[in-house]
């Protein structure tokens, strides 16, 4: 871009040179022919006034013959001098022996034994001046009688002429010059089109098309990640979601009960990796958002640590919990993104202690905050702790998680008003302090807000998904019916009643996009639908929303999300 640029100036600056060396070359010929030109009515005046000073010697000549006065000699002086001096002014010549405003005509008229118009000048004037030196006024010079003086006038009649003629010949000239200047610019300007803007508009339009395709193979990358997420999130939530599901049912002995948590925890690894593939997918695309909802404080924290205890116990460190019992309390907010952020601090705490105990400590001290701690007795943050550098930063050896937990954690917090503090313990260890604003809330029992009884329609064609779905259902005591695709779905709607419609969005036959629009536009139906999907895809949730659902939740599902998301959607509005 910078080389396009470069060479739009290059060519710009070639074409304004060209053309302000071109106005400037016309606009000091078009002076220098008017600083001549501008003289033309001065002679052309003199020359037009050596005609009336020829009459007035003439008249004050015969006057003084009959009335000899010192007013007529004064004057008839006067007029002798200004006409010597308007001939030699006309017949001027230059330093080089050019005359000043003599052409060739003018030369002619004045020095051709033809006219001698420069010789008769010269007598005349000399005849006033014998005249003058004369005491017998009663003599008449020859060159004062009327025949005589018309022949001189005619003479000078010409040269007037002859003056004007060659004014309007330089007017004409100036007048062709002026034009033959427009064309050049004309030329000039068509050949900068044709050399220079017309090439710079390719060049221009062939950079702008390159880039245009460019920023559309980007657009094209940016979608086809989105899809590859969404669809690898879709891929391994199935199957995971049959994973948790088994393990959870799993009735295991004493001695393996240890098994059973290992293969909790790292299912619960396997689903927090997808979440944050989910949760990068969204801050690239500028679609990330909290989402509050309204749950028990103390049970979202108690579930992460829970999820650790097994790492914990696998490195030999103790995991501490410190949890007052005031947190057992309905507050809003974002519950999932809280319980990321103390994932993370958890997951570094673990990888930066060898030795020694995490404490986790969690209260309400003013009903108003949450205040989290995160305590260790690892290495701390003078020895490069790597919540005091970005993950780019970060020099070590493990490879847990996707390493972007620092960067996540900061933007929560950030959305959230919260304010996170990082102490060195002494002698040895880290404490990580959170302030986070928290609201709370009436609490109310899911037994109040959901009904006794309900009839569900399960949309889902995994058989296993189907059925994990249709046990949390039956397990609230809910009946429910199945179908296998999009197209049964609206044949059943159609024919029975339901109180709730879980939809898949990714099925064969008809998917859950058409099946949502039928049931909304063409059979008029108002009952709730909650898509129940593997599909992370924001632009798919928000085309499902805009044709009629009313809430979703992601698989893998649990008793937990499945209420909770028939409390927000049966107590909407």
């Amino acid at each position: 871009m910078l080389q396009v640029i470069a060479n739009i100036r290059s060519r710009y600056r070639l074409a304004l040179l060209a053309i302000a060396i071109l106005s400037s070359a016309t606009a000091l010929l078009l002076q220098s022919l008017i600083s001549i030109q501008k003289d033309d009515a001065q002679v052309i005046n003199v020359a037009g006034k050596q005609r009336m000073l020829s009459q007035k010697i003439a008249w004050y000549a015969n006057t003084m013959h009959h009335h000899n006065t010192l007013q007529h000699k004064k004057s008839l002086q006067q007029a002798a001098r200004d006409f010597k001096y308007g001939h030699h002014f006309l017949i001027k010549k230059a330093e080089s022996g050019e005359y000043l405003y003599l052409d060739d005509a003018l030369i002619s008229h004045y020095f051709s034994p033809e006219s001698k118009l420069a010789e008769q000048s010269e007598q005349f004037y000399a005849a006033v001046a014998l005249f003058l030196q004369s005491n017998d006024l009663s003599l008449i010079p020859e060159e004062f009688e009327v025949d005589e003086v018309e022949i001189f006038l005619k003479q000078l009649d010409k040269a007037v002429s002859l003056f004007e003629q060659q004014a309007k010949d330089k007017v004409t000239l100036i007048s062709y010059i002026e034009l033959g200047f427009w064309l050049v610019t004309l030329c000039l300007l068509f050949i900068e089109l044709k050399l220079i803007f017309q090439p710079m508009e390719k060049h221009i339009m062939t950079t702008l098309d390159k880039y245009q395709q460019q920023k559309q193979h980007a657009e094209l990358v940016s979608k086809t990640k989105e899809r590859f997420i969404a669809r690898a999130s879709h891929e391994f939530r199935t199957p995971l979601q049959g994973l948790i599901n088994a393990i959870n049912e799993l009735e295991t002995s004493t001695s393996q009960h240890t098994l059973k948590q290992q293969a909790q925890y790292c299912s619960s690894r396997l689903l927090n990796i997808l979440d944050e593939l989910h949760e990068a997918q969204l801050l690239s695309s500028g679609q990330w958002q909290l989402t509050p909802v309204k749950s028990n404080l103390l049970e979202t924290l108690e579930a992460v640590i829970h999820s650790y205890q097994f790492s914990y116990q696998q490195n030999s460190i103790e995991l501490v919990k410190d949890l007052s019992s005031e947190l057992n309390c309905t507050v809003e907010l974002d519950h999932r993104r809280l319980q990321q952020v103390l994932g993370e601090l958890l997951n570094n705490a673990l990888k930066f202690t060898k030795v020694g105990q995490v404490v986790v400590s969690a209260s309400l001290p003013n009903q108003q905050q949450l205040l989290l701690t995160v305590s260790d007795t690892g290495i701390g943050f003078s020895k490069q702790y790597p919540y005091l550098s970005t993950p780019v930063e970060i020099q070590d050896t493990h490879f847990q998680g996707m390493q972007m937990g620092l960067a996540r954690v900061q933007h929560i917090l950030r959305a959230q008003n919260a304010n996170i503090e990082f102490i060195d313990k002494e002698p040895t260890g880290a404490l990580v302090s959170i302030v986070l604003p928290v609201c709370i809330t009436q609490e109310q029992g899911e037994t109040s807000q959901l009904p006794h009884k309900l009839h569900c329609l399960v949309v889902e064609d995994n058989p296993l998904n189907a059925m994990i779905l249709n046990g949390i259902l039956k397990a609230i005591n809910y009946t429910s019916d199945l179908a296998e695709n999009g197209l049964i779905a609206t044949d059943k709607v159609a024919d029975s009643n339901y109180d709730v419609i879980f939809m898949d969005l990714n099925m064969p036959v008809m998917d859950g996009f058409r099946a949502i629009d039928i049931i909304r536009q063409e059979l008029n139906l108002a009952t709730p639908i909650i898509v129940v999907t593997a599909n992370t895809s924001q632009a798919d949730l928000e085309k499902a929303y805009q044709l009629g659902a009313d809430g979703h939740v992601y698989k893998p599902i649990n008793n937990d999300t499945i209420k909770k998301a028939l409390i927000d959607v049966l107590n909407k509005g």
